[in-house]
């Protein structure tokens, strides 16, 4: 059976796999993974009943492992359907090289990051990515920030305490002071650690600020949270949501702002401010709203006095959506 010895990584999205491993053929009874091994290609060692390693010592051998769909190039190449094949990497010569010159038990570890998402598929090496991309100078990223789908995708990658960005702008949703296009990677001059996305506008967890840019939707202006902007502003610049107390959780959307305080939720939705008298951790909108407590109880709302909601105990939903939790700073109110 195939059975990895050694340290290794895996990333999946959907049918989409990518495997760094460095794999030895054992006389075992369990295997790793759940998939053929690729066949040993010229000068490749063969399987064996010993501990020697099979690993890539030639362009037939498995070093870094594709599999799945790669319809849309995510595996580096176009197929619908890819059984295990080993990915080479002739679009970064670095990287190729990188690779060549680590022995076989040792060509995953040059592999530092992966991250698959909207059928795009970001590899970070030690020297780069695996197909070059536009960074600044000198810039090698060691981690990635990856959201939105395919034709909306922004993507953050890391050096140290360097950030660049690059994605859709035309909203000025990048927080750059601009709505211009991009096409490369420019360096971020705030710090982000998540990005909450829309069809209008991003939200970044900045440390503990919460940081808005692009087109303001009306849930936003009405909140108070954004003070300056109205209805449908281009807000350009990335710009501090000031909330009267501190945050324990967010989340927004197109359409609804939650965030939690203590011992409160605070739901904007249709124009109106709800405050539910529970620290959510997740809420539904699918038949009506319910809030989920700390406790993995879930309430709905079934009334309202005073802007407070009246909850009762119901039965959790098909569908939810997970609150984040953060730490913002309340911010003087003027």
């Amino acid at each position: 059976m195939w059975q990895r010895r050694t340290a290794s990584a895996i990333s999946t999205l959907g049918p989409t796999y990518f495997i760094t491993t460095a794999c030895t053929w054992t006389d075992s009874s369990c295997s790793a993974l759940p998939i053929t091994p690729p066949s040993p290609g010229p000068g490749c060692p063969g399987p064996s009943r010993s501990t020697a390693t099979y690993g890539p010592t030639s362009p037939g051998c498995p070093g870094h492992v594709g599999l799945g769909d790669s319809g849309h190039g995510q595996l580096g190449f176009k197929s619908s359907k890819v059984d295990p094949t080993r990915l080479t990497f002739p679009a970064c010569a670095e990287v190729a090289e990188l690779e060549a010159s680590l022995p076989p038990w040792e060509k995953h570890w040059m592999v530092t990051d992966v991250l698959m998402k909207g059928d795009q598929t970001f590899i970070l090496s030690s020297v780069g990515t695996f197909t070059a991309v536009a960074v600044p100078s000198g810039f090698v990223p060691d981690h990635i920030i990856h959201v939105g789908s395919l034709f909306i995708a922004t993507v953050i990658l890391s050096m140290g305490d360097r950030q660049v960005i690059s994605g859709r702008n035309d909203y000025g949703q990048l927080g750059l002071g601009h709505g211009n296009g991009l096409s490369g990677f420019v360096d971020l001059p705030f710090w982000v650690d998540r990005i909450i996305t829309s069809s209008l506008f991003f939200v970044f967890l900045s440390g503990r600020q919460l940081l808005f840019a692009g087109k303001v939707p009306i849930h936003i202006a009405q909140s108070g949270l954004l003070p300056g902007f109205s209805e449908d502003d281009f807000c350009i610049t990335a710009t501090p949501l000031r909330f009267p107390e501190r945050v324990k959780g967010f989340w927004c959307d197109d359409y609804q702002i939650v965030w939690v305080t203590e011992g409160a939720t605070h739901f904007f939705h249709h124009g109106k401010l709800t405050v539910v008298p529970i620290e959510a951790t997740a809420f539904s909108e699918d038949l009506y709203i319910r809030f989920c407590d700390s406790t993995g109880q879930w309430f709905k709302v079934v009334g309202e006095s005073d802007g407070v909601a009246e909850l009762v105990e119901c039965e959790a939903p098909i569908r939810r959506a997970e609150i984040i939790p953060v730490d913002i700073d309340s911010t003087p109110q003027s």
